[in-house]
């Protein structure tokens, strides 16, 4: 049974292979509403007037930056459902992937009708992910949240203001950050002031810094 939902955007960085999956998909004569795209602006324009679509986001090339993109389109349009086809053996992908906004994963070694099994299932709402997926997503959740605290371990952030020094040090700005969060701009801007100040530092490139090292000494204290 197709979705409600069976309008499907293919975006690639490799032209050959947008057009390749493009094909394949359209082979299988399901009634989907299929379109394709290889670069950002490109996307953005299909999306823009209707963003009523599944996007399928490949990163089965070792071109572009399927991820940093997935996080630009979701701070555009929050509300977008996103699958991801990775390459076989990236299951180090898979948190990144749902934090940026997947809603299913497939792998390049899956048939396309695996494929397509999953656009009807995000369509309708659904999330669709292996079993050994599921684990791997599960395990990042008990995992504790990064804090950033001084050297006696007192807490310096607010939760707020931690979510927005992390999607900044991600790359985002200040009208990405408003979007993804559902806050204004200037919300933003005045939580990044009081972020920089709190940590004495003056801009986003010490911030990602921070947050990296912040991340790092975690890491160290878990192990």
């Amino acid at each position: 049974m197709l979705s409600v939902r069976a309008r499907v955007v293919v975006y690639d960085s490799s032209i050959l292979q947008c057009q390749l999956l493009t094909a394949g998909l359209e082979s299988l004569r399901l009634g989907f509403e299929i379109k394709s795209a290889s670069d950002l602006e490109s996307l953005i324009e299909l999306l823009t007037p209707d963003p009523d679509w599944v996007v399928i986001i490949s990163d089965t090339s070792i071109t572009g930056a399927p991820i940093s993109l997935a996080k630009h389109l979701r701070a555009r349009f929050p509300e977008l459902p996103f699958v991801f086809l990775l390459r076989e053996g990236r299951s180090d992908r898979v948190i990144e992937a749902f934090r940026a906004g997947a809603r299913g994963i497939v792998y390049s070694n899956e048939t396309l009708s695996e494929l397509a099994n999953c656009i009807s299932r995000v369509g309708r709402g659904e999330v669709w992910l292996r079993g050994v997926d599921l684990g791997i997503i599960l395990d990042g959740l008990v995992k504790p949240g990064l804090r950033m605290t001084d050297v006696t371990g007192r807490t310096l952030l607010s939760p707020r203001e931690e979510e927005i020094s992390r999607l900044v040090a991600e790359g985002m700005s200040n009208r990405e950050v408003a979007r993804a969060l559902k806050i204004s701009e200037s919300t933003v801007k005045n939580s990044l002031f009081h972020v920089f100040e709190k940590l004495g530092i003056s801009n986003r490139v010490e911030l990602a810094r921070y947050v990296t090292g912040s991340s790092e000494q975690e890491g160290r204290a878990i192990q």
